[in-house]
Parts: C-alpha cells; structure tokens; sequence
C-alpha cells in the first residue's frame, strides 16, 4: 500500500444526515463469474431500467470471502464464486428511490448464464465510520501517483481538507468499454460529516459495476463472516 497521503490531523464535524442507503437483497445460487459485475449490471438494469440515470446508485454483492480458497482468490479467466449462505445483493440508492428498488425482489438475474434469485429486501442506514473502504476504484489513468492525487481532490470536493488516504493493488475487471483497472482504496480519520458524504456519493464512475462505493472499513475476521464482496 501506498502513504503518500497520511497525516495526523483531523477536524471534527456535526453529523449530517445521510441522503443515500443500501436496499440488501437475501440472495440465492450457486456459483457465478469471478469477474461477474457487467454481467450482474446488464440483468439488474433489465429489471430496473431507471437505475442507470440515477447517479450516485451503486449495486455490489457482499460475499465475504470472494471464493472458495480464502484469502488467496483464484482470479484466473474462468474462475468461478461459490455463493455463500448468507451473500446479498446491496443496491445503493437515494432515499427517495429506495421504494422502487423494492421491485427488484422475487427477480431471477441471469449473470453470465448463472441464476441469481433474488429475495426480500432490508433497508440498512449508512452511519458514519471514520474509517471507510472500496475494494474497486477506477484508475483511468492507470498511474498509482495520478490515481492518488484524483482521489484526494474528490475527497476535498465533499468537504475533506487534508484527506488521510491510501490505496491498494490494481486490478482489472469487465465493462461495457472494455477492461478497467481499479484499486482498492481506504480512507482513514474521517469526520461524521466526511463519512456520509463519501457513502452517498462514492468516488469516480462505474458504480454499477460496484466501483467507487466505500463502506466501513472491517477487519479480516469480520470479513470472512460476510462483510465485503
């Protein structure tokens, strides 16, 4: 990981309260595509068609662990997920269009040939964390120092003056262009008012491929029980 931007000062802030929330879906399957996210967007965007005007909505599936060999994922071509019991689907929405995104459940998503069902919703309110994280940011510019730079002054843009931040390993994954690459970003120290602006707005572009939402930052333990995706 990389330090560049890490320094010990930090503001407090009056919470403010959040305009966005993640719809959680029970879910159900059997396995999917490593690289399933285009896939999941096109089947999620058949059945809500609005969700790709709406800009700050993000959809992700949180399953713990991303595969069957622990930590140590297989992120070969044709590598396959093995759906936990407990895996969600998150729709990050606004609260005026959470209501409509109710409709997505008792859906079949068809992801790369692989049923998903999708069953009842639980509304979860995004609380402020002063530690927040992504597993996929988009690096457009495919440079590690621009990369932080491009994060720092979306972080000053939602009200965060000196933001603590680093960020992780590329990665790439599928999208309607062509392959992106993404990486992982934390932020640290974070005041209540800088943390629920970062969960409702997220950082750069691809939200619906599960790119640039944050959500608290957890321990390998607690991610191993189902946290992340």
């Amino acid at each position: 990981m990389t330090y560049r931007y890490w320094s010990e000062d930090a503001e407090d802030a009056a919470v403010a309260a959040c305009s966005a929330a993640d719809l959680s879906f029970a879910l159900s399957g059997g396995t999917i595509p490593f690289d399933y996210r285009l896939a999941l967007c096109l089947a999620a965007t058949e059945v809500l068609p609005w969700l790709s005007s709406v800009r700050a909505a993000g959809l992700r599936l949180a399953l713990g662990v991303e595969s069957g060999n622990g930590w140590q994922c297989d992120e070969s071509d044709g590598a396959l997920i093995h759906l936990p019991k407990r895996a969600r689907l998150v729709l990050r929405l606004p609260l005026e269009r959470i209501e409509d995104g109710r409709a997505l459940a008792g859906s079949t998503l068809w992801v790369a040939g692989c049923p998903l069902r999708i069953g009842s919703p639980t509304v979860v309110a995004l609380s402020p964390a002063e530690t927040l994280y992504a597993r996929h940011v988009i690096d457009e510019a495919r440079d590690e120092e621009i990369f932080l730079d491009r994060v720092a002054q979306a972080m000053r843009s939602l009200g965060s003056a000196r933001p603590k931040l680093m960020c992780g390993k590329s990665r790439r994954i599928a999208s309607p262009g062509g392959a992106l690459i993404t990486r992982s970003v934390m932020i640290v120290s974070l005041a209540p008012r800088e943390s629920v602006a970062l969960l409702a707005n997220g950082i750069g572009s691809g939200r619906l491929l599960g790119c640039g939402l944050f959500m608290p930052y957890k321990r390998p333990a607690a991610c191993a029980r189902g946290a992340e995706d």
